[in-house]
């Protein structure tokens, strides 16, 4: 049975983890914003790692996720992300598993 002291000592250090869980969430709360506000293409080139140049001809070819306003070309950070994510390249493992898994289903049909 739990005593009265335990009992004190536990609602103490669930008040604390609740202490660190709400600032947690507030810190997060704080920069998400962040990533939701737009950037200009200088801004944009460097997040990627590209050029000025090869931001606008991924711009001309609607390969990159942007916004226009005016003559002004805009950017999000979430989308930057994405547009990143997109180029991934996968590894010998995900290959041979995406073979094992076509050639599974290849023979299923014959």
């Amino acid at each position: 049975m739990l005593t009265f002291e335990q009992t004190q000592q536990d609602v103490a250090e669930v008040k604390k983890d609740l202490k660190e869980l709400k600032t947690l969430l507030l810190n997060k709360a704080e920069n998400k914003p962040e990533a939701d506000t737009p950037i200009g293409i200088k801004e944009a080139s460097k997040f990627i790692g590209k050029t000025v140049p090869t931001v606008y001809g991924y711009c001309q070819r609607n390969e990159i996720p942007y916004n226009k306003v005016g003559n002004k070309l805009l950017f999000f950070r979430s989308e930057l992300i994405e547009f990143i994510k997109q180029g991934k390249v996968k590894t010998l493992k995900e290959l041979q598993a995406d073979a094992d898994t076509y050639l599974a289903n290849k023979n299923k049909g014959v």
